[in-house]
């Protein structure tokens, strides 16, 4: 299988939407997250639009069977959820990055509010070694064969509702941390859908707007209603799988 991750964000006054990518790259490159490695995924912070859309079109003349694309920073929502993607204002649309490949992921933790219109040293982290190679194969493996059992679907999750605000803290967005601190598969369960990890993420996320803001942040979903056994999962379990 062919997989390639995005993650990208605008640090433009949000000091923890680098820490978010940060996070998230973490989370791809451990045993749970699926042993992704430094070639499988693209970081990018504030690029230009014309960078962007560029990127994209590279990566969909890959044409990856699976890819995970992850936003942090401002946002807004018009006929859509529209991303600002650097200082200079320029955006795009959630619907230019869909179907960059069949199977795929995408999370947006942005604000959605509706309108009238320094990186992480990452080559620190890949150079982070997890067990042994063939352990990892393994891993990577068993991560591969349930993501293509998968049909074919774009699941997108959002920070908050449509009309809301996502809000950022000194450790990170609040919903991507409620997000990463759901993904962990429960007892024998070898995957974690991503549908039951946002579903975990939800009361938690609000909560800790209210807490920490006194403000209403509900995270929501598009997700296809198929089979259990046809979404795609966000996780793999590595202490069940076997080696």
């Amino acid at each position: 299988m062919k997989r390639r991750a995005l993650l990208f964000g605008n640090s433009n006054g949000l000091p923890g939407v680098k820490l978010d990518i940060e996070h998230f790259l973490k989370f791809l490159m451990s045993e749970q997250g699926g042993c992704w490695t430094e070639f499988e995924i693209i970081v990018e912070m504030n690029p230009t639009r014309t960078s962007l859309l560029a990127l994209i079109l590279a990566i969909k003349a890959q044409k990856p069977d699976f890819t995970f694309v992850v936003f942090s920073g401002h946002g807004g929502y018009s006929k859509g959820t529209v991303l600002e993607i650097n200082k200079n204002e320029e955006v795009i649309n959630e619907s230019e990055l869909r179907w960059i490949a069949p199977r795929q992921i995408s999370i947006f933790d942005c604000c959605r509010n509706v309108s009238t219109v320094t990186l992480m040293d990452s080559k620190a982290l890949f150079r982070s070694q997890y067990l042994n190679e063939a352990r990892n194969n393994i891993l990577r493996q068993a991560y591969e064969s349930r993501i293509m059992q998968a049909i074919e679907q774009q699941v997108s999750l959002y920070a908050c509702s449509v009309g809301e605000s996502s809000y950022d803290t000194n450790e990170g967005g609040i919903y991507s941390n409620c997000f990463l601190s759901s993904v962990t598969p429960l007892g024998y369960d070898r995957f974690k859908l991503v549908g039951v990890a946002q579903e975990e993420a939800k009361p938690k996320t609000t909560k800790k707007a209210l807490e920490v803001y006194s403000k209403i942040q509900t995270p929501d979903q598009s997700i296809s209603k198929c089979l259990s056994s046809e979404q795609l999962i966000i996780s793999i379990n590595p202490t069940v799988v076997t080696i």
